[in-house]
Parts: structure tokens; C-alpha cells; sequence
């Protein structure tokens, strides 16, 4: 199951380590597919996507919005049933093959994402304006 996980730009050279263990992410649910408006699966990829970069700078604090996005046996992954119904929560270490790719804002939206990460609405629509840059795998770890 493709998982969505929020982090923080330190935690990104943790995620080849092979020891990486994230507790919770976000994905294309049951629960989620049950009240999507729009049964397109790429589309709601890219809006769970969304929800967990914001999560990056509003529960994680990290000054860009940082996504890693990991292929997940779905025996690992569990939904939260009182979260939101994208959330998931997620057990074992993360194999560094089954990363997938990751996904971080330019380097100048960290400004925005400072002044949200402490409630300013404003900033947080303006990052939300922007568009995520996307990394392969292999690119990981040289994301500054």
C-alpha cells in the first residue's frame, strides 16, 4: 500500500537508513474511497499527497513541507478509525528499497513554512499554492 508520510527535512537521510520506523502517514483508504466526491485514485494520491506535506509543517514543525512516500506491506499499515480517513498507522522499519520517492518544497518556501507551522493561515495558503518538487529515490539524500 503506497503510504504518504510527513517529515521533517532531518529525518530525510533517516529514511535510507534502513532503520527508519515512522509511526503514522496518510493514505488512499477504504474509509476514504467510501466518501471521496471524485473516484479517481491518482487525483485523491496527489490530494493525500497534499494533507500530508501539511501535516509536515503543522504537526512536525519542519520549515518545508517534506513528504516520503513508501510502499508499505498493507499487514504494516492500519487506518485510524477517529482520524482523519486518509490517516494510517504503520509498524516495522522501512526498507529502503520500498521508497518510492519523495516530494519537498523549494528551498525559498521556507518562510511560509515557519509562519504557518506557528498558525499563520496566510502563509499556510501560500505554500499550499505552491507545487511540490519531486525526488526519486536515489535523490534523497542530497535534498538540502
Amino acid at each position: 500500500m503506497r503510504v504518504y508520510v510527513p517529515v521533517t527535512l532531518s529525518d530525510l537521510p533517516a529514511a535510507l537508513s534502513g532503520r527508519w520506523e515512522p509511526q503514522s502517514g496518510y493514505a488512499v483508504t477504504g474509509r476514504l474511497l467510501d466518501i471521496a466526491v471524485d473516484d479517481d485514485e491518482e487525483l485523491l494520491a496527489e490530494q493525500v499527497r497534499d494533507i500530508a506535506a501539511v501535516d509536515a509543517v503543522l504537526e512536525l514543525r519542519s520549515p518545508r513541507r517534506a513528504v516520503v512516500v513508501v510502499d508499505y506491506p498493507r499487514a504494516d499499515v492500519t487506518p485510524v478509525p477517529n482520524g482523519h480517513p486518509a490517516a494510517v498507522a504503520l509498524e516495522g522499519r522501512v526498507d529502503p528499497s520500498t521508497i518510492a520517492c519523495a516530494f519537498v518544497d523549494e528551498q525559498d518556501a521556507a518562510k511560509d513554512g515557519a509562519a504557518a507551522a506557528t498558525g499563520d493561515g496566510e502563509a499556510l495558503d501560500r505554500l499550499e499554492m505552491r507545487d511540490l518538487l519531486w525526488f526519486d529515490a536515489t535523490e534523497i539524500d542530497a535534498i538540502d
